[in-house]
């Protein structure tokens, strides 16, 4: 081969180089600009409770402040029905692109797969789980009328109890049934409730003798209860002087309570999960929302996956333990 055709395949070998380097660098250009791109449309945020009630007031607080941080709505989506489980398997079928998040009602899936008659048809600790970011703690509570001064008042009580309830295998159902168990007293629900705070009005008319719920539940009707047991090991912020189920000797039904997880479904990629869980930390962190979320009911805590498998565990075991004593009820 001459010297001038050595040349020019010397040159032509370097121009395929140089177009092989310059599309590898504008692949790896273009992989970075879709991987930071995310999100770039709408984020729906499930609720599978109805609007108006705790867990919806503090989703869309945080979507609002969602919508700042990461640039794109973050639209809330009330899907109700089945206390909380239509919602929490529709969230588990969606698509795992990043782009439909929400609020499983984890303890209720738990419930169902530990007592219930039914299991549920969705394997609840494959959800991609971004951040607790709170826990509905209840309270048990009683008409001011009712003659008990505290939980251990009701120990014996002549005839079960009348609870109102939101359904078979709710906090509302659970809590009174599980605190009987312990106590040493019956109890009845009247079922059918919408939702706590209309269970809460139920009691403040006297058409039973208590229900549960939480602070924000409670809170409008406040003048007509008597709170008697907060579910916890700490004080509640809000009424702190209610004894916590921890001071009455029965520590391990502090775990009945309801997890505020935000969560992705199975399959999600690791980055927008993480994405989200930074955003998430970052607004919780904020003064700002702090004294919304007081003032509003709330008591935000945060816990990262492991911990909050790990607690989710925990009341797995409880609920297992309390299956005698809740069957009887069925």
């Amino acid at each position: 081969m001459s010297n001038l055709s050595e040349a020019v395949m010397r040159v032509m070998e370097s121009k395929w180089v140089v177009i092989l380097f310059v599309v590898l660098g504008l692949s790896m250009i273009s992989t970075v600009q879709v991987q930071a791109a995310y999100p770039e449309k709408p984020i729906t945020l499930v609720v599978p409770f109805e609007a108006g009630g705790g867990v919806d007031g503090f989703a869309r607080a945080l979507a609002s402040r969602m919508e700042k941080e990461l640039g794109v709505p973050v639209v809330v989506n009330n899907e109700k029905g089945s206390g909380g489980r239509r919602g929490s398997i529709a969230l588990f079928k969606s698509a795992p692109d990043g782009y439909t998040i929400g609020f499983p009602h984890i303890a209720t899936l738990i419930y169902d797969d530990t007592l219930g008659e039914t299991k549920s048809p969705v394997d609840y600790s494959k959800y991609a789980v971004i951040l607790r970011v709170d826990t509905a703690t209840f309270f048990m509570y009683v008409n001011k009328k009712q003659p008990f001064k505290s939980v251990k008042d009701m120990k014996g009580a002549a005839e079960p109890l009348k609870f109102a309830s939101t359904g078979i295998g709710t906090p509302s159902w659970i809590i009174p049934s599980a605190v009987g168990a312990a106590v040493g007293f019956k109890s009845t629900f009247v079922s059918g409730h919408k939702n706590l705070p209309e269970a809460a009005l139920s009691v403040a008319r006297g058409d039973v003798v208590g229900a549960t719920g939480s602070y924000t539940h409670i809170r409008g009707v406040m003048d007509d209860i008597r709170p008697l047991v907060y579910m916890s090991e700490k004080k509640s912020f809000h009424l702190p002087d209610v004894p916590t189920v921890s001071e009455l000797g029965f520590g391990k039904l502090s775990t009945l309570g309801v997890p505020w997880v935000m969560v992705a479904p199975p399959g999600t990629p690791e980055e927008k999960v993480e994405k989200i869980r930074g955003v998430l930390r970052k607004i919780i962190q904020q003064e700002e929302f702090k004294k919304w979320a007081l003032e509003n009911g709330y008591e935000p805590d945060t816990m990262p996956p492991d911990l909050f498998w790990k607690k989710m565990g925990e009341l797995k075991e409880v609920y297992l333990s309390l299956k005698p004593q809740i069957q009887e009820k069925k």
